[in-house]
């Protein structure tokens, strides 16, 4: 394949592995179940691509997600995370994160992720009692996560994520206290903490849509948000994204630099880039992508775009507000070249009149109201 043109050194590189064991019904990323027989061509595919970007790359962090990345057998698993390091080297890298669902986690493939040089796994809990895991289709119970949890701790994985879903329907603010209760027991450096959201085209929007599932209703959803925040905060993790929670430096380096809008390499089906003011995605069919990115003269890239200062500018500054310490609108400026406090002071002054900003020098954040309404 011909790859995209980009100048180095590219820093921060996403992987995508999109191959379940079956599909979540809430989850509208870009995942597939029941094709595993084509797992070792996607794998030859994606370390393909990976040597096409090779002498751009110097990452200081590598993020897998999917898709299970961890749902292909160990062989498979240390196969694909260990050439990505022998194509790209790992003298900076500081953060190398693999997503992995607990029903897909055994001693061997915990074992390939460390021989592989992963030092950071994000584990899919969502919840601890097995009725709610039922509601939200997932096939693991309450029991895998503790059994995968002990696994990773007693090989020595450095460091552990936990996701966490709250406000899933019929779920009550004790129960999700109850789920609150067994993240702090396994204590992980790091918790991901997100309001169940329906998203358009899910079998969850359709059930919804049917009536067979009861709409979100705002203040049920901030309660139990806001009840995660004061568990989690009270325990020592800082709430550093607005649904994010660290202990002091465990925060996930990989996803602060999408917060912060810095550049990133995509790399599988589906994946985006953002690149020295472009940003493009591949395509999304694992069996397209294979064969495009496995080519000399094709491309698995399905769009590219361009995108104009004043859109960076706003997107840095979209996402730069999730996170709890804002943006610092000097940088903004430097890097965008336009100063949002000339060309907006309009709508800076309104929202903080509202209650919802708060500009303390140049650093621009969102009051506590303000990181409810954005969530």
């Amino acid at each position: 394949m011909s790859p995209e043109p980009v100048s180095g050194p590219i820093e921060h590189v996403y992987v995508h592995f999109p191959f379940c064991a079956r599909k979540c019904p809430y989850c509208d990323f870009n995942s597939h179940a029941g094709r595993d027989a084509e797992t070792d061509v996607y794998i030859d595919a994606i370390l393909a691509e990976a040597r096409t970007y090779a002498p751009h790359m110097h990452p200081r962090t590598i993020f897998v997600g999917g898709g299970t990345p961890t749902h292909c057998d160990a062989a498979q698993l240390e196969r694909y995370l260990a050439g990505l390091l022998e194509i790209f080297g790992d003298d900076a890298l500081g953060e190398f994160t693999v997503e992995a669902n607990p029903g897909s986690v055994d001693t061997a493939k915990v074992h390939a992720l460390l021989r592989a040089g992963v030092n950071r796994v994000s584990l899919g809990a969502q919840s601890f009692d097995d009725r709610h895991l039922q509601t939200l289709g997932r096939i693991h119970a309450a029991e895998d996560t503790l059994r995968s949890a002990e696994i990773l701790r007693a090989a020595g994985m450095q460091r552990l994520s936990l996701d966490l879903i709250l406000s899933v329907p019929k779920q009550t603010l004790d129960e999700q206290d109850r789920d609150l209760a067994q993240v702090i027991d396994i204590d992980p450096e790091h918790v991901s903490a997100y309001v169940l959201t329906y998203e358009p085209g899910t079998t969850f929007t359709r059930a919804m849509e049917a009536g067979r599932l009861p709409a979100p209703v705002d203040d049920r959803d901030l309660a139990h948000l806001h009840l995660a925040c004061e568990r989690l905060q009270a325990a020592g993790f800082g709430r550093y994204e607005i649904s994010n929670f660290a202990r002091p430096g465990a925060e996930s380096r990989h996803n602060l630099a999408y917060w912060r809008n810095v550049a990133w390499l995509g790399l599988g089906a589906g994946a985006h880039s953002h690149v020295g003011g472009r940003r493009w995605k591949n395509v999304d069919d694992p069996a397209a992508y294979a064969r495009a990115a496995s080519s000399s003269d094709e491309s698995p890239v399905a769009w590219r775009e361009s995108v104009p200062p004043d859109m960076g500018l706003l997107e840095s500054l979209m996402m730069g507000l999730r996170l709890t310490a804002g943006v610092d609108l000097d940088e903004l400026t430097a890097r965008h070249g336009v100063d949002l406090r000339r060309t907006h002071a309009d709508v800076l002054t309104a929202h903080a009149a509202q209650g919802l900003l708060v500009l303390d020098g140049p650093r621009l954040s969102l009051t506590e109201h303000g990181l409810d309404v954005a969530n």
